[in-house]
């Protein structure tokens, strides 16, 4: 009789949630209430707003809230006009001012209202401006400090994004429970059955993963010689990553960071990627 078939072996592991914790309403209240709130808060890169005027709201916040730069640098503000509670800005641009588009209230790019037209006295307000913490360019508002949490992580020169620029932000909606997508994103187990572009690029088999009370790193190697792409978009890749390289292939194929509860930041040659999980 095979070890693996022993009753131990088969039991049911102790660290599985059970299936309520999924689909409770009552406990996704909970996670709500003491998961989210004390989480490092992901805003967004500086990249996402390179020159002084630019501005990006914020759409997975219901463009409530606004990352403007300024000539003091990066604010989070609000996007809500203190008159009438309009909605300002939308999407990305460059202004010298913020304007409301229903009474053109008008605030400077650090939130200070400069005009109220028809006001004999102009009101004493501002937007709120949120604090924000900087970490190799990724922008946090919550309460953690991003820095002394990932202060032990080995591979943080690979996250430079210094000689980077933003590409594009993607909303992308998908239902089920969160858990499942950290799950599936922390096991390496179904790269290769389910990517077939990404486990041709990569290999698991050479992983190294580091623990941290409040993130997790795996890195994993390069597949090969990259010879045998496993996707049309991924041989595009595979010319391009040789094309650079020549003969010498990059130090990884990926690093995965996921910083818990829920922000990851990929890395790959000359790509970084940052996605973030928004439970509704």
């Amino acid at each position: 009789m095979s070890y693996l078939a022993t009753r131990e072996q088969l039991r049911q592991a102790t660290s599985q949630l059970a299936v309520s914790w999924y689909c409770d309403p009552k406990l996704f209240k909970l996670e709500n209430r003491l998961i989210f709130p004390r989480g490092p808060g992901y805003v967004g890169h500086e990249l996402m707003v390179p020159n002084p005027g630019d501005y990006h709201a914020l759409a997975v916040r219901d463009n409530a809230q606004v990352l403007v730069r300024n000539n003091d640098g990066i604010e989070l503000l609000s996007n809500v006009c203190r008159h009438r509670q309009a909605l300002m800005l939308d999407g990305r641009g460059s202004t010298s001012n913020i304007v409301c588009p229903v009474h053109r209230w008008t605030y400077d790019l650090s939130g200070t209202l400069l005009g109220a037209p028809h006001f004999d006295e102009q009101p004493c307000v501002r937007l709120h401006s949120t604090p924000l913490q900087h970490w190799n360019g990724l922008l946090f508002d919550g309460p953690r400090d991003v820095a002394a949490d990932l202060a032990a992580l080995r591979a943080e020169k690979f996250f430079d994004f210094s000689g980077y620029v933003f590409d594009r932000q993607i909303v992308h909606e998908c239902e089920y429970n969160w858990k499942t997508f950290i799950e599936v994103y922390l096991e390496d187990y179904h790269v290769g059955p389910f990517h077939p572009g990404l486990g041709q690029f990569v290999t698991c088999d050479d992983l190294a993963w580091q623990f941290g009370s409040r993130f997790s790193l795996q890195t994993v190697g390069v597949n090969g010689r990259l010879a045998k792409p496993g996707t049309k978009t991924y041989e595009r890749w595979h010319r391009a990553v040789l094309a650079y390289y020549g003969d010498k292939m990059p130090a990884h194929g990926a690093i995965w960071l996921t910083i818990y509860p829920t922000v990851m930041v990929e890395w790959y040659a000359h790509v970084l990627i940052v996605s973030t999980l928004i439970a509704r």
